[in-house]
């Protein structure tokens, strides 16, 4: 599909699913590199990073500790400014190395969030790995220390990401370049 339509907005082919799985095999080996024998708990942030996150650990060891965090910053197409958390396994991350696993990092305030609030609960060292990165729109200094695409203001959907719940099952990423988000 070159072009989706989802509650009015046209989006177009951004990322294939090609050029989205061999980003995933590069990080993936940096990823692997970087912790060796010492991989720390991977935190999925939810709901979107779920696609991005299960194609990552296919190419890491079996036995990589994998958990959730499902935090909430959009309605719709706007960015809340407002980080709200549903889950967060407090009972895993005391005392540990963690790495997030992110869809997209924007503006950067669902990660500052979440960095405060693990360290806050205990762990000892926070990493990042964002699919997609949007270095225009970030906000702080410490950036993802692993990430897969560099994007412009585009809003994007598809491979996890959506639009009021619509567009995660799309292999491909679509961007809807009238609005600039």
């Amino acid at each position: 599909m070159k072009n989706v339509n989802i509650d009015g907005l046209n989006f177009e082919l951004f990322l294939s699913f090609d050029k989205i799985s061999n980003k995933i095999i590069e990080l993936s080996r940096q990823l692997k590199n970087a912790y060796l024998e010492d991989f720390p708990l991977c935190l999925i942030v939810l709901s979107g990073a779920s696609v991005f996150a299960n194609e990552l650990l296919k190419h890491l060891d079996s036995s990589v500790e994998v958990s959730l965090v499902k935090v909430k910053s959009y309605n719709g197409i706007q960015n809340t400014g407002d980080v709200l958390v549903e889950y967060l396994p407090l009972d895993l991350i005391k005392n540990r190395k963690v790495l997030l696993i992110e869809d997209i990092v924007d503006t950067g305030d669902t990660l500052f969030f979440l960095r405060n609030e693990l360290k806050k609960n205990g762990v000892i060292k926070i990493d990042c790995v964002t699919l997609l990165f949007k270095p225009e729109k970030y906000n702080y200094d410490l950036l993802p220390e692993y990430i897969g695409f560099n994007i412009g203001e585009e809003f994007v959907v598809g491979f996890g990401m959506d639009l009021n719940q619509k567009g995660r099952e799309l292999k491909d990423i679509y961007k809807n370049i009238i609005y600039q988000n």
